[in-house]
This record gives structure tokens, sequence and C-alpha cells, in this order.
């Protein structure tokens, strides 16, 4: 009868070690799992944080001012895994590492793309009346202006393609189904879902564009019909000058909207989540 139970017993305490074991490992899995969520959560938030400060910049005082988010964006970025990580590093934080490091990337060349050209647009060198003249300085600035009408496209976009990024960048790692399930969902609770595409207007953009270029088209293709005195045009040819003052008008009317509407590419739905 001894011979029975012993190793009756021995097999129970195997089960009950292999149980615990499996539990413990399962536990130890999930824990891992909600710390590299939380890790991508807080690197896509710190991204949006980014842009909301661009959002809110005066592009004529700082035109440089999206370099300077780019050196706080990775340096917050940088010091995330010591705020996150409790214990040691394990095989699903380095993924999530990895995705983490290609979304920065990523930002801040969204950033640029939208940013970068409202500073050219604001600087003195697009308004310098002694160069409407000059077919080098038109080139400049269409080539300024087709950069504005990427930078407006990218910013309509902005929510979609970051979607879309974080969604390629996770499925790149090898992270299994539901883990990937897992990620996107947690990204979604801690972060998007408190944001939502603003009232950023491609349409009025690309409207104020098109004046715009035309203005610097046709101040370039009449040098002959107007003089620059003391910083103001003086025209030769009237109907050019009415032409000109008309389009001039609605431009100078357009452009504090134009600028605004770079302000509200995201808006928040609610509350920020307190922590991230």
């Amino acid at each position: 009868m001894k011979k029975i139970i012993i190793p009756f017993v021995v097999l129970i305490i195997v089960i009950a070690a292999a149980l615990y074991g499996l539990n413990n490992y399962q536990q130890t899995q999930k824990k891992q799992l909600e710390q590299a969520s939380h890790l991508l959560a807080s690197c896509v938030n710190q991204g949006i944080l980014s842009l909301f400060r661009l959002q809110a910049n005066d592009w004529n005082l700082r035109p440089d001012y999206y370099l300077q988010q780019q050196r706080i964006l990775n340096a917050n970025i940088e010091a995330l895994p010591q705020k996150i990580l409790d214990g040691r590093s394990f095989k699903k934080w380095s993924f999530a590492l990895k995705v983490c490091d290609k979304l920065t990337v990523n930002s801040n060349l969204q950033h640029v793309t939208i940013f970068r050209p409202l500073a050219d647009l604001a600087s003195s060198e697009m308004s310098d009346a002694t160069t409407f003249k000059s077919r080098k300085s038109l080139r400049k600035r269409k080539k300024t202006i087709g950069a504005l009408r990427e930078s407006a496209q990218a910013a309509d976009r902005y929510l979609k393609d970051l979607r879309s990024d974080i969604n390629t960048q996770i499925q790149a790692q090898p992270f299994s189904g539901d883990e990937k399930e897992f990620l996107l969902q947690q990204i979604n609770k801690e972060v998007l879902d408190y944001y939502q595409h603003g009232k950023f207007s491609l349409e009025n953009a690309n409207v104020y564009l098109e004046r715009l270029s035309s203005f610097y088209q046709l101040m370039a293709e009449n040098p002959k019909a107007y003089t620059v005195r003391s910083g103001s045009l003086y025209f030769y040819d009237r109907n050019l000058r009415s032409k000109v003052e008309g389009l001039n008008r609605i431009i100078l009317q357009g452009e504090t909207t134009f600028f605004s509407n770079f302000t509200q590419i995201l808006m928040q739905k609610q509350i920020q989540n307190p922590d991230l």
C-alpha cells in the first residue's frame, strides 16, 4: 500500500509544482507585457505632446522651435525606460524599445515636414519686395509653397498616419499575434482615445497657398510694371496694381487664419491620462 501511496504523493507534488511554475510564468509574462505596453503608450504620448507644443508656437518669433522640440522629445523618450521598467530587462521590453525608437524618429520627421515650412513662410525673405522680380527668388518661394502643400497634407493625415505607423512598427517585431493585439488596444486605451483630428482644414490651406503662389508669379512675370521705393511697391501699370492690391489684400487677411489652421491639427477629447 505504501508503495502505491508514495509515488502518488510524489506525483501530486510534481503536478502542484508544475502548476505553480506555470502560474508564476504566466503572471510574469503578463506583467512584462503590461510594462511593454505602458512603455509604448508613454512613447506615443510624448510624441503627441511634442506636436501640441509645436502647434502652439509663434513661428515669427521662434522659427527654429522644431529643432528644440526634437531635442526635448528625444530626451523625454530616453528617460522613459528608467521610469517604467520594474526589474531586469526582458525580450518583450527590448522589442518595445525598438518600436519606441522607430516611432520617435518618425514623429520627429513628421513634425519637421509639417512645421519647418511654416518657419520658412514666416521669414522676412518670403515677403521681401526687393526680390519679387528675381526668378531665383521665385523658384525658392515656389519650393517653400510646395513644401507647405506637403506640410498641409501631413497635418491633415496626422492621426491616421500615426495609427498606421504604430501598427506597422509593432507588426515588425516578434510579438505573438495576441500580444500585438493587446499592445494596440492598450495604446488606444491609454493614449489615442484621448485625442481626435482637430479643425485643421486642408482645403483652406490649399486655397491660401494657391493665392500666395499666384501673387509671387504675377510679380515675377511683370518686372517692368512696378518698382520698389523705400520698401513699398510703386506701379506703372494700373491694371496690374489693381490685381496685385486685391490679391495681396486677400492674402494678408488670410495669413493669420492660415497659421492658426496649424494650431488645430489634433485636439484633446478629455483630460490627459496623468500616468503618462
